[in-house]
């Protein structure tokens, strides 16, 4: 009778642990499992557009060369200084070099260098203007993409507001004594850019306002991400 009455305790005792550990198993794996469904949740909440691969990157290079489509020099005329009645503005050729480094994802600096040249035919007179200086850009397209939460097109568009400061060297030659009258002096000015990336790292760029030494520019961008 007693052995029965221990077999009986020991069969209950052994039992009662067995499905104390199934139970405890049974926790542990509901409890792994809640966790590894609740983790993608918040990774989404921490996803924004801000990280997708815009247009304008920060530590990326941008190089735009472009035609000038009307010409000034800036804050002044500049008149002829052979006794010809004109300025030197208007339709005169150009082209301008643009390079660009973002320091962030919504500001670049760079550098700039533009040249416009003419020949005037009454006047006998070679005119040739050296621009140059220093430059910064707000890329606001990207920014207002980034914070609306909106695609926008912004890993293909890319507007901006553009400012420079720098200096000029004119040259005149008259062609028939050779005599050539230098001018330096300060300019100025800003304006608006419109890009846009047929692939990541190509595509066509138009500026207009008070450019380096024109009203417009038209050309081609390449970026280095």
């Amino acid at each position: 009778m007693k052995k029965g009455i221990c077999l009986f305790l020991l069969i209950f005792i052994s039992a009662h642990t067995i499905s104390a550990k199934e139970f405890s198993v049974k926790n542990f794996s509901i409890s792994r499992d809640s966790t590894i469904v609740a983790k993608p949740k918040n990774e989404k909440k921490k996803n924004s557009l801000s990280s997708v691969e815009g247009a304008s990157q920060k530590g990326s290079f941008v190089f735009q060369p472009a035609l000038n489509f009307g010409h000034h020099i800036g804050f002044k005329k500049v008149y002829s200084s052979f006794g010809y009645d004109y300025a030197y503005t208007g339709l005169i050729p150009g082209v301008t070099v643009n390079l660009d480094y973002n320091v962030h994802r919504y500001v670049g600096v760079g550098v700039y260098y533009s040249v416009a040249f003419q020949k005037f035919t009454k006047s006998k007179v070679f005119y040739l203007g050296n621009f140059f200086g220093a430059r910064c850009v707000f890329h606001w397209w990207q920014l207002l993409a980034d914070k609306s939460g909106n695609d926008l097109l912004s890993n293909k568009i890319d507007f901006d507001i553009h400012f420079q400061t720098g200096g000029y060297l004119i040259s005149e030659k008259n062609l028939i004594t050779n005599q050539k009258v230098k001018h330096l002096g300060f300019n100025g000015g800003g304006g608006i850019g419109f890009k846009y990336y047929f692939v990541k790292n190509f595509g066509v760029a138009i500026d207009a306002g008070y450019e380096e030494a024109s009203w417009l520019k038209v050309g081609f961008v390449f970026k280095t991400k």
